[in-house]
This record gives C-alpha cells, structure tokens and sequence, in this order.
C-alpha cells in the first residue's frame, strides 16, 4: 500500500496543508503516525475522498475526473472565503483604530466590570467563541455574568489592534485570534472572573 506525507495528499487533493492536517484530527483522513510525529496517508484514503461515491473499491481505484476535482475546490474555495472574511475584518478593526486615534477611543469606555464581551464582526469564529463562552460560565455556575457580542468595528478598535476574534474581561482583551477549546476557556475565566 501506497503511503503519502501531508505535503502528498494536500498536492493530490489539491488543498492545503492546514486543511489535510485539520481533516487528519478532524478524522476525514485516516493516517498513520510516525515516531518522530508525522503523518503518513494511505493512497486508498485520497482515492476514497476523490470518488464520486466517497469510498474507493480496492480493486477499483478513483480517476481523479472533472466533477471530482471540482467537488475538492469548491470546498477549499470555502475554507479560503471564511479565512478571507477573517483577515477582512482583522484589518477593518486595525484601520478603524489606526483612523479614530488611540486618545479619542480611549475615552470611550470598555465595558462594565463583571461583563464578559466578545468582539467580532460577525464572523463564525465569533459566534463560536460567543457561544462556547455563554456555555462554559453556565457549566461553571457562572450563567449570570452578562456576555456581550461587540460586533461594531468603533467599538472594536477601542481595545486597540485586536485580531477577532478576542475576549474582553473587565476591559481588558484576554484572548485575541482564536477559539479556544472549553477548559482552556475555563481556565481563563476562572483567572479573571472574581466570584
């Protein structure tokens, strides 16, 4: 059997390396793993991705036909629109604070204490971490601390250059740039939460 490396599969699938190490973890790909840490793909795992039923017969392997790559790029043509719309909004929060002036938006206020809020243009990150955030104080017994979407752009740009999306606790930006998994959230919010 037929062994690809990551670099292999994301060329033959034609997408990138992050998303085929995202489908590893994810276990859209099957692989094995090697001492020293890396990934080894079977053939027959890309064939299956590739085949108009999704699953490849072994005496029958997959050709990678028109409607078959097709199918692959408009997926990673959605992964690279939902990154795109991230970077977008990054860089709407940097301009708006770069024009406003750190002076100006400083006298605005960043929230009250005791309230969690979450910035972010309205991107699926920031929903996420919006909802993730909601769920983990209702868990931890902490369901009455008021959590608040931030989705207007002045309103971001007055915690400063922020990478969306990012977690504000007691006026200060806690978590920047990416959804963290449930106990790490914990974790963080038992450190800047007071009871």
């Amino acid at each position: 059997m037929d062994y690809l490396t990551v670099n292999e599969a994301a060329e033959a699938l034609q997408l990138s390396v992050p998303t085929i190490k995202r489908y590893i973890y994810e276990g859209k790909l099957k692989s094995s793993k090697l001492p020293g840490g890396q990934h080894r793909i079977p053939q027959s795992e890309i064939d299956a991705l590739l085949s108009p039923t999704g699953e490849a017969t072994a005496s029958e392997p997959a050709s990678a036909s028109l409607e078959d790559r097709v199918v692959v790029i408009e997926r990673w043509l959605t992964e690279l629109q939902e990154e795109v719309e991230r970077i977008a909004a990054v860089l709407q929060v940097l301009s708006t604070y770069s024009y406003q002036g750190a002076e100006e938006m400083a006298e605005q206020g960043p929230g009250a204490p005791g309230e969690v809020l979450v910035l972010g243009p309205g991107c699926k990150k920031c929903g996420t971490l919006h909802d993730l955030t909601v769920k983990v104080l209702q868990e931890t017994g902490r369901g009455q601390v008021p959590v608040r979407p931030i989705k207007d752009l002045h309103d971001i740009a007055t915690f400063g250059p922020v990478v969306t999306p990012a977690l504000v606790i007691g006026g200060k930006v806690v978590l920047s740039g990416r959804v963290p998994t449930a106990a790490a959230l914990k974790n963080l919010l038992d450190r800047h939460l007071t009871s």
